[in-house]
C-alpha cells in the first residue's frame, strides 16, 4: 500500500470490545485490546499505521480522541456499566436508542452523581464518604464470594445481593435520559450508563478509570478502587451545560479543556466546512446519510478528517451529525 494522501477524508473501520456489561464499538481505539482502522482505497489500515505515515499532515502529531459506541444489554444488572470516576479523562454522552422492552416509557437512565438528600443527612461530607465507602466494601465482599473468589465464606442469597446493593446504591443518584439527550462527564464524577442505553462517545485520549463498583466480576483488573475513588470524587451533582448554538443548524455539545464536539441537524444547516486551524477531527453520522468529502456514510458509521483535508472537506447531506476535534 502506497503513503495514504493526508488530504483525503478516511472511513473508519470500527473494533467491537465485548465488555460484561455488553460490548463498546470503538472507531478510534487503539490498545491491546484491540485497534480500530481506516479504510485507504478499499483496503484496511490500522489507525497506528495510518497516523504515523504522515502524523504532521494528517493529526497535528496530536493524541486521537476516542471515539466509541457504548452499548449495553438490556437486561438490568446484567446492563450496567461499572460506576466510576476518571483523574484526567472527560467525556461527552449523546443517546441515540433506548431500548424499549428495557423502558417501556421510552426513558432510561444514567447512574450520576451521589443523592444530595442522603448526603445532608450526614453532620458533615467526611462521614458521608465514610459511610458510602462502608456500603461499598459490604457489598464487594457479597460480589466476590458469588463470583467465586471467596469460597470460604458462605454463600450469599439472592435476597441478600440485592439488599446489599440495594444499600450501596441510595447513595447514589440516577438521571433520566431519552433519545438525544447530551450527558457531561468531567474528571471525578462518578457515572454509571444504565443497561439498553445506547450512546455515542467522544472522551478524551486516555483509557484509565477508578471502579468504585459493579455487580458484576470485574474482569480488567483484580481489584476494585473504592477507597481511592470515594475520596476523591466530586460529591456535587455534575453541572451539564446546554448545547449551544453556534450557526442554524449546528450546536455545541461539549466545551472541554481537552476537546470541543458539536451536533449538526444537516437538514437545518449549509454543508460544513471546519476550521482549518484544528489539528484534525472524528465524525460520525447517528441518522441519516451524508458524505465528508468523498466519504459516504450511513448510520453509525464515522470518518477522520485530517487537518491538511480540512480546508477541502465539506460534510452535508441528510440528518445528525456528531464531530469532534481537540481544543488548541
Amino acid at each position: 500500500m502506497s503513503k495514504p494522501d493526508p488530504t483525503q477524508a478516511r472511513k473508519l473501520q470500527p473494533v467491537h470490545i465485548p465488555k460484561p456489561w455488553g460490548q463498546e464499538i470503538w472507531y478510534t481505539g487503539m490498545e491491546e485490546r484491540g485497534e480500530s482502522a481506516v479504510y485507504i482505497d478499499g483496503e484496511s489500515l490500522p489507525l497506528s499505521q495510518y497516523l504515523a505515515s504522515d502524523p504532521a499532515a494528517i493529526c497535528g502529531e496530536r493524541d486521537v480522541l476516542l471515539l466509541k459506541i457504548l452499548d449495553p444489554r438490556p437486561e438490568p444488572v446484567l446492563g450496567d456499566l461499572y460506576f466510576e470516576v476518571h483523574e484526567e479523562k472527560e467525556e461527552v454522552y449523546v443517546v441515540t436508542a433506548v431500548d424499549e422492552q428495557a423502558w417501556p416509557t421510552g426513558s432510561g437512565a444514567i447512574r450520576y452523581g451521589l443523592n444530595q438528600a442522603r448526603r445532608a443527612a450526614f453532620e458533615d461530607d467526611r462521614d458521608f464518604r465514610a459511610a458510602y465507602l462502608s456500603a461499598v466494601r459490604a457489598y464487594e465482599g457479597i460480589r466476590r464470594t458469588l463470583d467465586g473468589e471467596t469460597p470460604e465464606r458462605p454463600l450469599p442469597t439472592v435476597e441478600e445481593e440485592a439488599e446489599a446493593r440495594e444499600r450501596m446504591e441510595a447513595f447514589t443518584e440516577l438521571k433520566t435520559l431519552k433519545v438525544g439527550d447530551v450527558v457531561h462527564v468531567p474528571t471525578w464524577a462518578p457515572h454509571a450508563l444504565q443497561h439498553g442505553v445506547r450512546v455515542v462517545e467522544f472522551q478524551t485520549p486516555t483509557y484509565e478509570r477508578l471502579i468504585v463498583s459493579f455487580a458484576q466480576a470485574v474482569v480488567t483488573q483484580p481489584h476494585w478502587d473504592s477507597e481511592r475513588a470515594i475520596a476523591s470524587m466530586s460529591l456535587d451533582i455534575p453541572k451539564s451545560t446546554p448545547p449551544e448554538p453556534v450557526v442554524p443548524g449546528v450546536e455545541r455539545i461539549a466545551s472541554y479543556e481537552t476537546f470541543n464536539a458539536w451536533r449538526a441537524d444537516l437538514d437545518q444547516c449549509a454543508p460544513l466546512i471546519l476550521p482549518q486551524h484544528l489539528p484534525y477531527a472524528v465524525g460520525i453520522a447517528v441518522t441519516g446519510e451524508c458524505q465528508a468529502g468523498s466519504v459516504n456514510l450511513a448510520p453509525e458509521e464515522a470518518c477522520f478528517i485530517p487537518g491538511a483535508a480540512l480546508a477541502d472537506t465539506r460534510i452535508e447531506g441528510h440528518g445528525i451529525f456528531l464531530i469532534a476535534a481537540p481544543d488548541l
